[in-house]
């Protein structure tokens, strides 16, 4: 929530940025406390550079205090439970979120930095903190690598983003380019949530991971080390040697106003939002290009791919994923251009024609028979497939009878309808005669 979450209540409190002395404090006093309930407890390391925070954030798995535990108690019980804990005056959880917003008292022995005697403070100061339950360790751990140093994340994204690869809050993942052009979330492949192995595929030093940054350029030069960073050089696409013939389809980073007009549009948010990345856009890469640092050779997106394949084990899911995708597009495509596109629409009448459309796609998709048996354009493959040219021909042969079966069965289900309904008044007219007969004799 970056500090504002009791700002935007009704009632709201105060809750200004801290300087790093108040954070520090806060964060160590905080941490003490929650060790006391929790098996794990953790603050993410916070990006270089920072003068002042917006909130003290924590991590915490495993209560050792049944009054802190999740499972046992609704989280709004905890809520409360973590607020006596802490001391806060107030706290704030939505239904379904992991994390618990508390407004802590603002240190009291903090002298005001306020000098101007002609601007007024507001009488009191609070200091959030939000408390992120984890319902595991290994969630915890993973949590605590993937908020480490800020925007570092946002860097890396932009980098490995190109190659096939994602990191969210669960874990790397591999994308299937096939299936990510209709559906980013069904085209990732879960690779692995361990910091350790995602770092070694990245190229990327874990011990530095675990450290504190001691400037942003300490940290700029952490992400170009990913083995997936390539800047581009001035000139290249004129000289011939493109970025498809060093990198394979990915091409190098360039940064800058080039730069910009290639990133997507969350990333052209995240500039707006985010100093430290709008400074690796807008700084650092143009320093590496005007430095040619960075603009060796890198790997390909099919090298990436096949490397997860071997790394993660995860070859049989893709290919199995990437197949049903295919055979789904496949009959669907068949559905829509080999079947209904294939019927004539000038001169029929539409509802002839949308029982026509109706009884092939029955015979050719759902297996049903036509004149009693299977009809060769719905045979398959050994992968699923039909041979839609076929599928086009038998379409445009036997549309007429196709269309005169349906009505048939449309009207054969119109009258069984009725028989229905005709019988269903015959027994509610006989259940009140019955019950008028009972009501006489008693």
């Amino acid at each position: 929530m970056g500090g504002h979450a009791f700002a935007l209540r009704n009632k709201p409190l105060f809750t200004p940025r801290m300087p790093l002395q108040i954070y520090a404090q806060i964060l160590k006093s905080t941490l003490n406390a929650l060790q006391q309930h929790f098996r794990h407890v953790a603050s993410p390391i916070e990006g270089p550079g920072k003068a002042t925070f917006g909130d003290v954030d924590i991590l915490v798995a495993e209560p050792l205090n049944p009054d802190l535990d999740t499972t046992q108690r609704p989280t709004t019980e905890v809520a409360e439970a973590l607020a006596r804990v802490l001391g806060a005056v107030d706290r704030i959880w939505q239904k379904g979120n992991p994390t618990i917003n508390l407004a802590l008292p603002w240190p009291s022995s903090e002298v005001s930095e306020n000098e101007n005697p002609d601007v007024t403070e507001p009488a009191k100061k609070y200091i959030q903190v939000d408390v992120h339950m984890c319902p595991s360790t290994t969630n915890f751990t993973w949590t605590l690598f993937h908020a480490a140093h800020g925007d570092l994340w946002n860097i890396l994204g932009t980098t490995i983003r190109p190659y096939g690869l994602t990191v969210n809050d669960h874990g790397l993942h591999l994308r299937i380019p096939e299936i990510e052009l209709t559906n980013r979330n069904k085209s990732k492949i879960f690779l692995t949530g361990e910091p350790a192995r995602v770092l070694s595929f990245l190229g990327l030093d874990e011990s530095r991971w675990w450290t504190s940054f001691g400037s942003v350029n300490e940290l700029f030069e952490y992400a170009a080390g990913c083995r997936m960073f390539r800047v581009k050089l001035e000139g290249e696409e004129e000289d011939g040697i493109g970025a498809g013939d060093v990198v394979g389809e990915v091409e190098g980073q360039e940064g800058g106003e080039k730069g910009k007009k290639k990133l997507k549009h969350n990333d052209r948010q995240r500039m707006s939002k985010r100093p430290m990345f709008r400074l690796w856009i807008d700084e650092a890469i143009p320093r590496f290009r005007a430095e040619g640092r960075y603009s060796g050779e890198t790997v390909s997106r099919e090298q990436v791919r096949e490397e997860a394949f071997r790394a993660f084990g995860i070859r049989t899911e893709y290919e199995t994923r990437l197949k049903d995708h295919q055979l789904s597009q496949h009959l669907d495509e068949t559905w829509r251009i080999a079947i209904k596109s294939t019927v004539p629409v000038v001169d029929v009448d539409p509802q002839f024609r949308a029982a026509s459309v109706r009884t092939l796609k029955a015979v050719i998709l759902g297996g049903e028979t036509f004149d009693g048996e299977v009809v060769p354009a719905a045979k398959t493959d050994e992968n699923g497939f039909l041979d839609t040219e076929r599928v086009r021909e038998f379409v445009r042969d036997h549309w007429r009878k196709a269309g005169e079966i349906g009505m048939q069965q449309q009207e054969e289900k119109a009258r069984k309808g009725m028989e229905a309904k005709a019988a269903k008044r015959t027994r509610a007219s006989d259940d009140d005669v019955d019950e008028k007969m009972t009501e006489s004799l008693a």
